[in-house]
């Protein structure tokens, strides 16, 4: 707490110095292979015109999660409020620093029914000596703070390349399904063909002509959504890259093969490294620390604080030049009453604990539910790429056997054996892709970086 009569204005301080000398193709019928360049199968979607600048062509899973994090204005935010915390805390660091300021004035009064001159030029030194540790556990607050926003934004880089991968992956199925669509729709097409003919000649009642149309409308809205959707998920990536003009066109098929090999291990374990290493959890534990810390400042508001202050200079005024040149001054100041102000604070500050300490507490139970959650989903992963895996080869023989009865002009069901394979690739594909998105989740909520050589 500086004197008053140290204090002097900017424009008194201005005088006195003016005075002074920065598609995927729908993979082909091995699409299940990985490491394939794939791009738009719907012929209504065309390539955008200008594609995305300063992303490779193909578009790879590695290089999306790679982007740098300013294209993410929630990433950017988060780092935003970590530079304020910073400089907050670097504020509160010079509170109890020395102050040396010059003092000036250009000034007349009157006294005694004449104008005297009452200019004033000089030197303060000042310092707070003690105040019994406020400024210390206001400091360590500020310092956990801004711990607590570097997980934060830790927290958010993380989320981000995991969005970034759902949209990835979101393109790749969309891209597979319009396939399965599209081939539904040309069997179909056939067959209405061929009714049509049946109907023309009186083979095919006007009940199951219509019912055979019916369908193959059904089809057709089913191929047109499947195309819009190709559309939107690449709608979606260029938005969350900060490119919304520039849809991508190819992407490259990614091996996943070293991350739908892990094992689990024990769900304790997985529940034990997220209540110790969980971004957010440590977000709110540092949060807590530096209420605590609040807290505790604010109950040594009623404690004394001692300053020192120098001041050396002129003064133009009789009174003033009485006293001498210069001055030097040991305060105390020691609040005795401030009308229950203190007491209010330091109510509000142990409630803002309290509160904390309940949300950690919150957090930690779905944190246990959401491990326990992508835990058993991960150990249905083995069931269903056997079911999947089943189903493909049912589906692979099929085929063979409605081509043998085609090619022995028998009557076969070639081309729903065709949309049977696709369909099954489309399964193995989306459980591949479902299983390395829950792994990456568990690794985020276990408080693990994003291993960007993992997906290539």
């Amino acid at each position: 707490m500086r004197l008053n009569p140290l204090r002097f204005t900017i424009r008194g301080v201005l005088v006195l110095t003016a005075l002074l000398p920065h598609t995927v193709l729908a993979a082909d019928d091995a699409a299940v292979n990985a490491a394939q360049t794939t791009g738009p199968v719907a012929e209504q979607v065309t390539a955008p015109v200008h594609p995305a600048q300063d992303l490779p062509e193909p578009l790879t899973l590695e290089s999306v999660m790679g982007l740098p994090e300013n294209v993410s204005p929630q990433v950017m935010r988060a780092k935003a409020r970590h530079a304020q915390a910073q400089a907050r805390y670097n504020l509160q660091e010079t509170d109890d620093n020395f102050e040396l300021d010059l003092i000036g004035r250009l000034g007349w009064r009157e006294y005694d029914f004449q104008t005297e001159d009452n200019h004033l030029f000089g030197l303060h030194l000042g310092k707070e000596l003690y105040d019994f540790g406020r400024n210390d556990a206001a400091l360590e607050a500020e310092q956990r703070l801004t711990a607590a926003q570097n997980e934060l934004y830790q927290d958010q880089k993380i989320q981000f390349q995991i969005r970034l991968m759902q949209a990835y992956f979101n393109i790749i199925l969309a891209d597979f399904q319009y396939r399965i669509e599209n081939e539904a729709m040309a069997v179909a097409y056939i067959a209405m063909d061929k009714a049509e003919d049946r109907h023309e000649l009186k083979q095919l009642s006007d009940v199951e002509y219509l019912k055979l149309q019916s369908d193959y409308e059904k089809l057709l809205v089913k191929r047109t959504r499947a195309s819009y959707e190709q559309r939107r998920t690449r709608t979606n990536l260029a938005n969350l890259v900060g490119r919304p003009d520039a849809l991508p066109d190819k992407l490259r098929f990614p091996s996943l093969d070293s991350v739908t090999s892990r094992e689990l291990e024990e769900l304790s374990v997985y529940q034990q490294q997220a209540l110790a290493n969980n971004l957010h959890l440590k977000n709110l534990k540092l949060t807590l620390q530096a209420a605590e810390s609040r807290l505790n400042g604010e109950s040594l508001e009623d404690m004394p604080v001692f300053r020192v202050d120098a001041l050396g200079g002129y003064s133009s005024n009789y009174a003033y030049g009485r006293e001498g040149r210069w001055r030097f001054d040991l305060t105390m100041d020691y609040p005795l009453y401030d009308g229950g102000v203190r007491s209010a604070k330091v109510s509000e500050a142990r409630a803002e604990v309290q509160a904390i300490q309940a949300e950690i507490h919150q957090y930690q139970q779905s944190l246990r539910d959401q491990v326990a959650d992508l835990y058993f989903k991960l150990q249905m992963a083995e069931a269903e790429k056997k079911q999947n895996k089943v189903f493909g080869e049912y589906s692979e023989i099929y085929l063979d056997y409605s081509r043998a009865l085609y090619e022995n002009e028998s009557t076969t069901d070639l081309g729903d054996s065709m949309v049977r394979l696709s369909e099954a690739n489309y399964q193995v594909i989306a459980q591949q892709f479902r299983q390395t998105l829950h792994w990456a989740q568990l690794d985020y909520l276990i408080g693990k970086p994003v291993q960007l050589e993992t997906y290539q």
